[in-house]
């Protein structure tokens, strides 16, 4: 079982589908910034996710742990990224950890520095391969019609096949 770092959009949309759990069932621990932690279960309180991000936390599964340095990268690189973000990859550098992060522009940083990255996709076709889920295309397309997750037809195709699943 890995470590995993997650950014705040992984915990958001796997509690939407009601599998915040399969965090817990794929790692054996899983970290979030304060950056983060803030976004999802404080200002996120009244929401599904904040309140599930809190019972995860009260569980112990989920914790909250800071970054000790900064990223050393060009602001240029760093500009467009939220500090949740820049939280995530600079926790993750520092734990060696796994990153699970959506959004384009913090997934090209992380690669750059050499930090092992997934998804929300990821970890639910990881979930399915390990028999945790009995369908990723159920998933896949319940994360496409029940939140606004965006998710390319490229990406939803390839991720099925993954998993030895036919697209629909």
């Amino acid at each position: 079982m890995l470590l995993v770092v997650c950014d705040a959009t992984p915990l958001i949309y796997l509690t939407r589908l009601g599998r915040l759990g399969l965090l817990r069932q794929l790692h054996e621990a899983v970290l979030v910034p304060p950056a983060v932690g803030g976004e999802v279960a404080v200002r996120g309180s009244a929401l599904p996710e904040g309140a599930a991000a809190q019972q995860a936390a009260k569980e112990g599964w989920l914790r909250v742990e800071s970054p000790q340095g900064r990223l050393t990268i060009s602001p240029t690189d760093t500009e467009d990224l939220d500090p949740g973000e820049t939280e995530a990859i600079q926790l993750a550098i520092e734990n060696d950890a796994l990153l699970a992060i959506d959004e384009i522009h913090g997934r090209d940083v992380a690669l750059k520095l050499g930090v092992k990255i997934t998804g929300t996709v990821g970890l639910l076709a990881r979930a399915r391969r390990e028999g945790l889920l009995p369908s990723l295309r159920a998933e896949l397309d319940r994360l496409r019609t029940e939140t606004t997750f965006r998710l390319s037809d490229s990406v939803y195709r390839d991720a099925i096949s993954s998993v030895g699943e036919q697209a629909s």
